[in-house]
């Protein structure tokens, strides 16, 4: 129900315009009345879903529809009505996750040590997340690009979109929510951001495969080939002539994309377990630094500026 615009002033205490006053002003006073009370933005989902659940708790609707025709005495009842439905609701489900699904659009959890269970309970697999290596760029649920420090393992975003791989958008639910992260339980769009996790908190490939030889030893001989700084630093080096930069250059290109090939091929692994494995691919990284790598259909790359 569109509400129209009530074109009369409001000054001070509102009872009189409500006594007296249109359903428009109803309509005024609620909204400016709910900002208050629930203190976050109108146009955000948590206020509109809210909004709802108040509403019709409350019979909104209905006496929206009849406020005309309503007794100054009758609207006091029925504004008593809607303020205790709001404060009720508010201290029921003003400081818990509504589902609004707002914090899933803006990016994929960071997993934490207490997220480890969720592998061995088999609520995330291979295929669910994949690894970002401290060197690798990342962005911030504030929209900011970093270099990181140290290795994070995030889940899958829906590709093309930074939304979470286990949000489902039509219906604002999310696939596991029974069993989400911890960092999706920390979010309190309601108040405070979060303090960003310290990094011992942060769950690595380490925790999971340190004991499982067979995977741990692939992950370390791909880190000592393809270290992503070790990578920057041979470009440097690639720009100034050095030779050697070049030849440790392309090593990594190569030994990255057939290790992951031979991983496919021998081991059965979908591409998107390799990225959990060995991170993201090098020729992705190459690219956020301003270089496009070709495979060439005789198994070479070559490396040339981007132009976009």
């Amino acid at each position: 129900m569109a509400d129209k615009k009530f074109l009369g002033k409001i000054h001070g205490e509102p009872w009189d315009a409500l006594a007296k006053g249109p359903r428009e002003a109803l309509s005024t006073i609620w909204n400016s009345y709910l900002a208050e009370v629930l203190q976050v933005s109108p146009k955000s989902e948590r206020y509109k879903i809210m909004r709802r659940e108040i509403e019709a708790a409350a019979g909104f609707k209905e006496v929206y529809e009849n406020w005309n025709t309503l007794s100054p005495e009758s609207r006091a009842v029925a504004w008593r009505r809607l303020m205790t439905a709001s404060r009720n609701h508010l201290l029921e489900r003003g400081e818990s996750c509504v589902r609004c699904g707002e914090c899933c659009e803006k990016g994929s959890p960071t997993l934490l040590m207490g997220d480890l269970g969720l592998f061995q309970r088999n609520v995330l697999s291979l295929n669910d997340v994949y690894t970002l290596r401290p060197g690798e760029k990342a962005t911030t649920r504030e929209g900011e690009v970093t270099a990181l420090t140290e290795e994070r393992l995030k889940v899958r975003e829906i590709p093309g979109a930074r939304q979470c791989w286990f949000y489902l958008a039509p219906n604002q639910s999310c696939r596991i929510y029974a069993d989400r992260p911890e960092q999706c339980r920390r979010q309190q769009c309601w108040g405070e951001p979060p303090a960003p996790p310290a990094a011992e908190e942060l769950l690595q490939r380490r925790h999971l495969f340190a004991n499982v030889p067979e995977m741990w030893d692939l992950i370390q001989a791909h880190q000592a080939r393809c270290d992503c700084a070790e990578v920057v630093r041979n470009l440097a080096g690639l720009g100034g002539g050095v030779d050697a930069a070049s030849d440790a250059l392309f090593e990594a290109l190569h030994f990255d994309h057939y290790l992951r090939q031979m991983l496919m091929d021998d081991w059965q692994m979908t591409p998107e377990a390799t990225e959990f494995l060995l991170g993201r691919p090098m020729r992705e990284f190459i690219e956020t630094l301003g270089l496009n790598a070709t495979l060439t259909p005789e198994g070479v790359f070559t490396l040339s500026p981007r132009q976009d």
